[in-house]
């Protein structure tokens, strides 16, 4: 099942990239794995797929310590308290959902104590949804000026989750134009554009997304 979901990504990967003239190389397949055994997890990596990620602190630190070889990176792109970020700093290749000043401080003081400089993203809740975590677009510039002071914490870019129902593309297209504007007001480099699931990742690839977060299509539906 996951070699043939695998496979079936990354052919409608090349040709979304070579339709829209971007590289491969451009865009990082992530595995979302949430609730899935680690041997779906091990299969996957066997077959090529190199990102995974994770929802769940204790699923995520579980999986982690039982299967770490050489070469997969695991991320975490859930919901994050503050009170178990010690359990993903320094573990996570990047943390895609950080959401608060609260949460970027105590992600860079167990940085400090680890001696990692953990890569994070900034997540933009752009529907205004109450249901989901992330920064109000509008406070978003005030956000990363405060937090660009902490020195163990890399911004590596935004991530976003269109509102459930609605036309993706829309939402993908003002990501990127958002990060392109904090950039320039910035003066930053924010690379990464954290967007585009199982049902719209071609539409995220089209609009930009550096990283897509692909669960159902790889390993079927929870």
């Amino acid at each position: 099942m996951i070699s043939g979901g695998l496979s079936k990504i990354r052919n409608e990967m090349k040709t979304v990239i070579s339709n829209c003239g971007r590289k491969l190389s451009d865009i990082n397949l992530i595995g979302v794995s949430k609730t899935k055994p680690l041997g779906m997890i091990i299969d996957a990596f066997e077959l090529g797929l190199k990102d995974i990620g994770e929802n769940y602190v204790e699923e995520f630190s579980q999986k982690h310590s039982d299967y770490n070889p050489g070469g997969l990176n695991y991320h975490f792109i859930g919901r994050l308290p503050t009170k178990k970020v010690r359990k993903v700093v320094g573990k996570a290749k990047l943390i895609h959902s950080v959401d608060s000043l609260k949460l970027a401080k105590k992600i860079d003081f167990v940085s400090s104590e680890e001696k990692v400089c953990q890569e994070i993203l900034i997540q933009v809740n752009q529907g205004g949804e109450l249901s989901k975590s992330g920064l109000d677009q509008d406070s978003l510039e005030l956000f990363l000026s405060e937090i660009l002071a902490l020195k163990n914490i890399k911004i590596k870019g935004l991530m976003s989750i269109p509102p459930f129902g609605e036309p993706a593309r829309p939402y993908f297209q003002e990501l990127c134009k958002l990060r392109n504007s904090l950039q320039q007001s910035l003066g930053i480099d924010l690379p990464y554009l954290s967007m585009g699931m199982s049902g719209d990742f071609r539409e995220a690839i089209e609009e930009g997304s550096t990283h897509i977060r692909v669960g159902t299509a790889i390993f079927g539906s929870r």
